[in-house]
């Protein structure tokens, strides 16, 4: 069979070509990382790439949130905390005053010391994280306490001592975090079993409304009343009173306990989204990573044929006119 000239060229050029490009394509993904540099090179894994890429971004954007909300809940905890030192504070002051050896003038002075301290508490749970009130329920544009110029305490405008439950406060609904469990709604707001409660409010920690017999359950309300009663001399009196401020401090107790057991949850759901991420991130590079030693040797292989080639080249095409005048 005869071979002619131009087929030989037109053989040797489109194997000339094919190296070149295995060679560029090798170099690319040496310099590149990736087994693919276009979708159309793999649609299959390209695709499959894609919807692992989407699954990184979301599980970042859930692991900085929980991040967020794990110092929001440490910072609350710090102050609530706060407010439980004070308390003893004022415990401390409250049986000093009732010694039996303080003149009127001392019980002036440790009253005073009860206000500022009282002070110190709406202070506290006035905190804020961030553009948000730790303690304001789902109330965000104001300091959730107030107090008036009679001493009377408001949480988000609404008397603590008047109020029956805490619906009757404004702005107090309970606000939900999605930590990646796939957040839904049910009648009546957020399904609570699909997202963590995040906001805190300040009337279940520091209580509302009054008992049976008409005594205040609010913490700060009842320091004024014992402050009332140290300026009157009654000491009686703000002994009983303070028995009934340690009871209302059982919130307390229960709100910190509560937020210890919303900080493990966010813990928790820290470790599983990085686990989760680590996993993803795996998956990506099976389905994106080029794998280094094996292309390095693919990519001699391709440069060795690419020299072979370009050296076979000498003897296929003919010599030129120059070559005969030699």
């Amino acid at each position: 069979m005869r071979i002619t000239e131009n087929s030989l060229n037109r053989t040797y050029i489109k194997n000339l070509q094919r190296n070149l490009s295995d060679l560029s394509s090798s170099n690319l993904k040496l310099a590149s990382g990736r087994k693919y540099n276009h979708v159309s090179e793999d649609t299959g894994n390209a695709a499959r790439a894609f919807v692992v890429r989407d699954q990184i971004s979301k599980n970042e954007e859930y692991i900085n949130t929980v991040e967020s909300a794990i110092g929001e809940l440490n910072t609350a905890d710090d102050n609530i905390m706060t407010v439980s030192s004070v308390l003893k504070t004022v415990y401390e002051r409250v049986v000093s005053a009732g010694s039996g050896t303080k003149s009127q003038e001392d019980l002036n002075v440790i009253a005073e010391e009860l206000k500022g301290l009282k002070n110190e508490i709406i202070q506290t749970m006035n905190a804020r994280y961030g553009d948000k009130f730790l303690f304001a329920g789902s109330n965000n544009d104001e300091p959730p306490f107030t107090v008036d110029d009679t001493g009377k305490i408001f949480f988000n405008g609404v008397a603590v001592d008047d109020a029956k439950s805490t619906t009757d406060f404004n702005e107090n609904k309970v606000v939900y975090l999605d930590i990646g469990f796939g957040m839904s709604s049910r009648p009546g707001g957020i399904n609570a079993q699909t997202g963590l409660k995040i906001s805190t409010s300040g009337v279940d920690a520091l209580g509302y409304g009054v008992d049976a017999n008409g005594e205040p359950n609010n913490i700060c309300s009842l320091i004024s009343k014992i402050e009332e009663q140290l300026r009157s001399g009654d000491v009686q009196g703000a002994g009983d009173t303070m028995k009934h401020l340690k009871k209302s401090e059982e919130n307390l107790s229960a709100c910190i306990a509560e937020m210890g057991t919303r900080q493990s949850i966010l813990d928790r759901a820290k470790d599983r989204l990085e686990a989760e991420n680590i996993n993803l991130k795996s998956r990506q590079v099976d389905l994106e990573a080029v794998s280094l030693e094996e292309e390095s040797i693919n990519n001699k292989s391709y440069e060795m044929a690419w020299m072979v080639t370009l050296q076979l080249g000498s003897s296929i095409i003919p010599p030129s006119i120059f070559d005969f005048m030699r």
